[in-house]
């Protein structure tokens, strides 16, 4: 009951809150879009933010979606959270049947509105698998009894702090879009889709391993098992900085042939494919760092110490900023600006990882550590990135046989 009451109380208060946030957007898009990306004319501005309005309506149902999301997280159940996000890919993929090259500015807002309804879908299929879910029981007895009233003076506290730390990742691309703003048109497409890129591995490794970890961390200082709790923490941070660096690796030595697979068509010219390879290159250094706060993060959420991550969290926005600047100064070339503010960001990864290693302490960590396995994997990844440059002419032409044979066929 009083699990139930509580889940009632977050859902409904933070319902609320997130939609009148949502509401506020939608009536006020030209501010909101002028303090994101402070850098844009007036013209730009119009025109972006209908946009912004619409998009940030995904904002409301992500958010119902993240909170189901946790509810199926403690029950050890992780599939559909981690699967529902494809679903944003297929609305977005669907859209681009309507791309209308003649009308740039529908196409946009084909792509808005999928983005929505992407939200909407997730939402629609986390409510059918929770449907019999014995918490969800638990919260409509609450709201039938009219019990749905809980204590959360102490939650909010820990909340705000834990947003704060655990978004780093977000604020530093919000951070990033902004300076951007302010640089040559198409920075931020840049930006964009060489973020898009880094997401990938980030989300499909990192998100993913600290998402199923935390709970189990959690269950083994709640029980007093520390040593069962670092040794997990020492089996995951081996496989996610193998899986990290091996992704870094093939995102740089390939980044060029990426860039022009993925968005080389259209206005998109060679020149911004090379812009976006060096792009991605330079958020791709800093893959391992951001990836491994993550894992060490959650000892700290672990320990309830909120408080501390967030302002870790503030102390790299700061860092990636006067990095950015000082970069931004030192880079005569216009076109090449962009990736200071790339490599501000990576910069201000391995702060978040130094900062999380040290308040979980560095005794600890280099007991996670063992220097032959160490040894062993760099000779081990310095061989593989050989063999990868050297046999990349065979790779290309193989995905490019396999590209024109299927071209023909349809």
């Amino acid at each position: 009951k009083k699990k139930g009451a509580f889940c009632v109380s977050v859902m409904m208060q933070f319902s609320l809150i997130v939609f009148l946030f949502c509401l506020l957007v939608s009536f006020f898009s030209s501010f909101f879009t002028k303090l994101f990306a402070f850098g844009f004319n007036a013209d730009t501005i119009a025109l972006a933010a209908p946009l912004v309005a619409i998009n940030f309506w995904y904002l409301f149902f992500i958010f119902l979606v993240t909170f189901l999301g946790a509810i199926l997280n403690y029950r050890q159940k992780f599939f559909i959270t981690s699967f529902s996000a494809a679903l944003f890919n297929l609305s977005i993929v669907i859209a681009a049947f309507f791309v209308d090259k003649n009308a740039p500015q529908n196409t946009l807002y084909y792509f808005s509105y999928a983005t929505v309804l992407s939200g909407v879908a997730q939402l629609i299929l986390h409510l059918l698998v929770l449907k019999n879910n014995p918490v969800i029981r638990a919260m409509a007895l609450s709201i039938k009894f009219k019990k749905a009233k809980a204590k959360l003076q102490g939650f909010y506290g820990n909340f705000f702090h834990g947003v704060l730390g655990s978004s780093a990742t977000q604020f530093s691309s919000l951070l990033d879009t902004t300076i951007a703003s302010f640089l040559m048109s198409g920075s931020i497409s840049y930006l964009y889709y060489a973020n898009r890129v880094f997401q990938l591995p980030l989300a499909l490794f990192a998100i993913a391993l600290t998402q199923v970890s935390f709970p189990k961390i959690l269950k083994h200082l709640k029980s007093g098992q520390e040593n069962l709790a670092l040794k997990f923490m020492q089996r995951a941070l081996a496989l996610l900085s193998i899986l990290l660096i091996a992704s870094s690796i093939v995102g740089s030595v390939f980044a060029l042939e990426i860039s022009k697979l993925l968005f080389e068509r259209g206005n998109f010219t060679h020149e911004d494919s090379v812009i976006t390879a060096y792009v991605l290159i330079a958020y791709l250094i800093g893959l391992l760092p951001f990836g491994l706060q993550k894992l060490f993060s959650l000892w700290l959420y672990a320990k309830f110490k909120q408080k501390t991550a967030a302002w870790i969290a503030v102390k790299s926005l700061i860092i990636s900023a006067l990095c950015s600047m000082a970069f931004i100064f030192l880079i005569k070339d216009e076109s090449l600006k962009v990736i200071a503010v790339a490599l501000s960001s990576s910069i201000s990864a391995f702060y978040l990882l130094g900062a999380n290693i040290k308040e979980f302490g560095f005794k600890k960590f280099f007991a996670l550590i063992s220097i032959k396995i160490c040894l062993l994997v760099i000779v081990a990844l310095i061989v593989f990135t050989i063999l990868l440059i050297l046999i990349k002419p065979y790779i290309l032409s193989f995905f490019i046989g396999i590209f024109t044979s299927f071209k023909g066929v349809f």
